[in-house]
C-alpha cells in the first residue's frame, strides 16, 4: 500500500499543479461496426442517488470531444448510446463505463463489441476502456490491480455457490440430496475472501484520506446492502477522511448515510414498529420476538423472486432448528398478495406485514434498500449477524447449536 500512498500523492500534486481555468477536454474513439454514429453523455449520481448529466456529444465516424470544468476530480460514467430510437432495446446499442474525471486532456478508447454493456451479460466477454490523462484514474487503476487477486477469488466463489449449490439445489424438486455441506464451505470460504478484501479495502482509505478513490471506497464500505459494523466502527472510519474533507459536500453525504446506517449498525437494538398479523390484527414487532433467543428477521415480498427461491430453503431450516426462531416481515402493500404467497409457500412459522410497503416510511427505520434482507438479533434483540441467507445462514445455525 505504500506504493499507492506515494501514487496518491503524486495525483493530488499533479492536479492542485492544473490550471483550473483549463478545464478537462474529453476525446472518444470507438471501434467496431456498430461505431459511426450516436450520442455519448457524461452523468454523475448527485448526494441523493439521484443521476445528473452534465455534458453531451454526437459520435461522428466513431470519434466524439467534449469540454468542460469541474471543481475536483470526480467519479463519472460516460454512457453511449447508440439507439436511433429511444424505445428500442439497449442490448448491444447502449454502454457505460465509470471513471474519474479531471481537468486534463484525457482520451477514452473503447471496443463496442466488449465495452461494458447497460446491464450485465453473463455471457458476453467485456474489457475496460482505455483511458489516459487522468492521474486520478491512473491511481484507481492501481487500487484495482492491487485487489486483482482478491476479486478474482471472490468471482469464482461466487460462481461455485450459483453452480455447486444454488441450481443443483433448486432443480432438486423432490430433494433427494442434501447440498447443505457443500454450501456451507463455499459459504465460509467466501467470508474469510470477503473479509481480506475489506481488510485491505479500509487499509487503503487510512492510508489515502484525501484521496477521493479512498474515499469512494468507503462511501461503498458503508452502502452495502446490510451494515456490518458496530457504531463504534462506523464512527471510526469516519474519523479517518474527516479531516481532509471537512466542509466539503462530500463530508456531508458522508454523514448523512453514516445517520442512516448507525440505528440498524451491528450491536444495535432493533427499531420496534407496527405490524399486521395473518388475522388482521396491528401489533408491536415486539410482541412477535421472544426474549433471550437468537431470531431472524426476513424481509420478503410476494412479488420478490429472490425471496421466494429462498422460502423453500427456509421451510427446512425452520423444521430442522425448531428453537431458532423466523419472523417473516412482509412488505406486500396488497394484503391478499401476502396472505396468498404465504400459503402456497406453506411458510408456518411466525408471520407480519409493514402495511406501507417497502416505499414507505417503517421500513426506513431498517435502512432497508432492497429485498430479500435477513438480519439476525441476538438474545437481547441487538443487531448480531447480516446477510444470513441460503448456505450462510446454514452456516450460522451449524455453528450456533453445533449441529
Amino acid at each position: 500500500m505504500k506504493k499507492l500512498t506515494i501514487l496518491a500523492t503524486a495525483a493530488l500534486l499533479l492536479a492542485a499543479c492544473q490550471n483550473q481555468e483549463q478545464g478537462y477536454t474529453l476525446e472518444g474513439t470507438l471501434t467496431g461496426d456498430e461505431a459511426q454514429t450516436g450520442k455519448v453523455y457524461l452523468q454523475k449520481q448527485t448526494p441523493d442517488g439521484q443521476l445528473l448529466r452534465t455534458d453531451s456529444a454526437t459520435i461522428t465516424d466513431g470519434r466524439f470531444s467534449m469540454a468542460g470544468h469541474i471543481d475536483s476530480p470526480e467519479l463519472y460514467t460516460l454512457y453511449i448510446d447508440l439507439r436511433t430510437d429511444p424505445t428500442e432495446s439497449v442490448k448491444g446499442k447502449v454502454f457505460a463505463s465509470n471513471f474519474y474525471l479531471e481537468n486534463s486532456p484525457i482520451t477514452f478508447t473503447g471496443d463496442l463489441a466488449t465495452l461494458p454493456g447497460l446491464f450485465y451479460d453473463p455471457n458476453r466477454k467485456t474489457e475496460a476502456p482505455v483511458i489516459t490523462g487522468s492521474a486520478t484514474q491512473d491511481f484507481y487503476t492501481q487500487f484495482l490491480q492491487s485487489m486483482k487477486f482478491i476479486n478474482d477469488s471472490l468471482t469464482a466463489i461466487d460462481r461455485r455457490y450459483t453452480e455447486e449449490y444454488t441450481l443443483p439445489m433448486m432443480n432438486d424438486k423432490n430433494h433427494q440430496h442434501d447440498y447443505t455441506a457443500i454450501g456451507v464451505a463455499i459459504a465460509k470460504d467466501d467470508a474469510r475472501w470477503k473479509q481480506a478484501h475489506r481488510e485491505k479495502t479500509m487499509d487503503f482509505i487510512r492510508q489515502n484520506p484525501s484521496s477521493v478513490v479512498a474515499y469512494d471506497q468507503l462511501i461503498a464500505l458503508l452502502s452495502n446492502f446490510t451494515v456490518d459494523f458496530t457504531a463504534a466502527q462506523i464512527d471510526s472510519m469516519r474519523s479517518w477522511v474527516a479531516e481532509a474533507w471537512t466542509g466539503t459536500p462530500q463530508l456531508a453525504a458522508l454523514d448523512s448515510i453514516v445517520g442512516k446506517i448507525k440505528p440498524v449498525a451491528l450491536g444495535e437494538k432493533y427499531a420496534d414498529i407496527d405490524v399486521q398479523t395473518p388475522d388482521g390484527k396491528t401489533v408491536k414487532l415486539s410482541s412477535l420476538i421472544p426474549s433471550g433467543k437468537y431470531v431472524m428477521l426476513e424481509f420478503w415480498a410476494s412479488w420478490c423472486g429472490p425471496c421466494r427461491a429462498e422460502i423453500p430453503h427456509l421451510v427446512r431450516v425452520h423444521e430442522k432448528y425448531k428453537d431458532f426462531t423466523i419472523v417473516s416481515v412482509s412488505v406486500d402493500e396488497k394484503e391478499a398478495d401476502w396472505q396468498k404467497a404465504m400459503k402456497e409457500e406453506k411458510m408456518t412459522w411466525t408471520q407480519a406485514r409493514i402495511t406501507d410497503g417497502i416505499m414507505g416510511e417503517t421500513v426506513k427505520k431498517y435502512n432497508i434498500t432492497g429485498i430479500p434482507t435477513c438480519l439476525i438479533l441476538d438474545g437481547e434483540g441487538r443487531f448480531y449477524r447480516t446477510n444470513t441467507r441460503g448456505a450462510y445462514l446454514d452456516a450460522f445455525l451449524m455453528e450456533l447449536y453445533n449441529r
